[in-house]
């Protein structure tokens, strides 16, 4: 109640604030990049949704959409357009033909990654419905999807809306926009299988707290296709409470003459499949859809409803700057029922030199939440072997137990990396544009994992501390092997 009341309170000086500025007209929208002004008007929203409307229709209007920003590339140029010159290496637009040669390797690997895809293997063992964060693109699910397709799954990556386009598309957008193509996607996988029920989920940030909404709407609906098993990659189970601002700040926004107050960071546009510019309606998304959540979870175990909930897997840097590290943990330890549940961490790098400089509270971070007793969840720390060495091992400590079980990994922190990240989880040290150690064999216009640049400040459109956020997760086989386990899909060869 008093968090409301504070934030009723700021909203009201905000609100004159604005009026403020609005009579001295201090904003206009002159310097406003194209990207940042131009909403496309083919994306699919939830008022879309008609009988009848299915995946196909979604990707039928998804063309339409790509044509349309096509066109909007085209009619604009500029020399600081960055992702958004016509010619760019950096527009996906122009990646199929910039990866000929790998096109003639395998045809079902070059895409463009901003769109929603579907792999489909040679023997289909099951399917899962992937889904990517907040202003991310299909692109961050890649990795896996290609791996899950030769694992002999059918993988639907949905582009959800607002996203792989111009961060425009972040205005406007509504959270149950995201979690209608959600279920498109599901019931989409449901016909392609054709009566095979083995069907999950992975979902990454944004994405994986729409998987779990889903899943809590079909243990209602039978009609729903319901989900075996859930993979949840740095999932958004809690932002920042100041969030709720952002809604009183992004209707000062709507003002004309303050529609730049919309935008909580406008940046160059550098990022093949990621905005760096960010709204504030974006922020206020995130938090409508963390509330409606935590509601409908409290609904269901007051009703019961809980106790067949499909078992869930779920991966998370101790040190996440995105979402928050203690609502996952408060998640798997007081919100899921007791089975089969596991939480992987991914601690600091606790050896010896970086600890000196490292703030007590991220020391001490893990302790804080994880050492408070025995849980009902299986829960996995991947940590230094011990504080002489960068080699890491998985500390297993299996429900109802406070004892961890070592096994020594043949994994190590590379060189300067202190900690993961929100962003790295989902990427691999070969990912040809966050990588660490890029696959030369696909390029997409720049190499953003293991940027080195030297030079005079204020040169290049990247800021220079671009680079000391981990892009890529040095973990990442031990979850793709960890992944594989879990799912244990019996395979369809005899």
């Amino acid at each position: 109640m008093r968090d409301g009341l504070v934030a009723l309170h700021i909203q009201r000086i905000l609100l004159i604030i604005s009026c403020c500025l609005v009579l001295t007209g201090c904003s206009t929208l002159k310097s406003a990049k194209p990207w940042h002004r131009i909403i496309l008007d083919e994306e699919f929203s939830s008022t879309d949704l008609k009988p009848g409307y299915t995946w196909a229709d979604y990707i039928a209007q998804e063309d339409r959409l790509f044509s349309q920003l096509k066109t909007v590339i085209t009619e604009n140029p500029r020399e600081d357009a960055y992702r958004y010159q016509f010619n760019s290496p950096l527009n996906s637009l122009n990646h199929i033909q910039n990866n000929q040669a790998l096109n003639a390797r395998n045809v079902n690997t070059v895409k463009n990654w901003n769109r929603s895809f579907i792999l489909k293997p040679e023997k289909v063992r099951g399917g899962i419905v992937m889904l990517h964060g907040l202003s991310d693109s299909p692109y961050s699910v890649r990795s896996l999807a290609l791996h899950f397709q030769q694992q002999g799954f059918y993988v639907i990556a949905a582009r959800l809306p607002g996203h792989g386009t111009l961060p425009s598309g972040l205005l406007n957008v509504q959270w149950k926009d995201w979690a209608a193509v959600t279920e498109l996607a599901m019931r989409e996988l449901q016909v392609q299988l054709a009566g095979n029920d083995n069907i999950y989920f992975v979902g990454y940030s944004t994405g994986a707290a729409l998987a779990v909404d889903y899943t809590l709407s079909a243990q209602l609906d039978k009609t729903l296709p319901q989900p075996k098993k859930l993979v949840l990659l740095s999932p958004m189970f809690g932002v920042s409470k100041f969030a709720v601002l952002s809604k009183g700040v992004d209707l000062i926004g709507h003002i004309p003459l303050l529609s730049s107050e919309r935008w909580l960071s406008k940046q160059h546009e550098y990022n093949p499949f990621k905005y760096n510019s960010f709204t504030v309606n974006a922020g206020w998304q995130a938090r409508s859809l963390t509330m409606h959540l935590h509601q409908k979870i409290a609904s269901a175990k007051k009703k019961n409803n809980l106790q067949a909930f499909p078992p869930i897997l779920g991966f998370q840097s101790i040190m996440d700057s995105s979402v928050s590290t203690p609502a996952v943990e408060h998640f798997f330890a007081q919100e899921l029922p007791s089975h089969n549940n596991e939480l992987v961490i991914f601690d600091i790098n606790r050896n010896h030199n970086y600890l000196p400089i490292t703030r007590t509270a991220s020391i001490e971070l893990f302790a804080t939440l994880f050492n408070t007793g025995p849980a009902h969840y299986n829960l996995t720390r991947i940590g230094n072997s011990n504080a002489s060495t960068h080699q890491v091992s998985e500390w297993r400590r299996p429900a109802g137990t406070t004892e961890e079980k070592e096994t020594v990994l043949p994994l190590e922190f590379p060189r300067g990396v202190f900690s993961l990240s929100h962003i790295a989880v989902p990427f691999p040290l070969n990912d040809p544009t966050y990588g660490l150690e890029p696959d030369e064999n696909e390029f997409y216009g720049i190499r953003l994992g293991n940027l080195n640049f030297r030079g005079e400040r204020n040169t290049l459109a990247i800021a220079a501390d671009t680079n000391q956020r981990l892009n890529a997760n040095p973990f990442y086989s031990y979850m793709e092997g960890k992944i594989d386990e879990w799912l244990d899909v019996p395979s369809t060869e005899k």
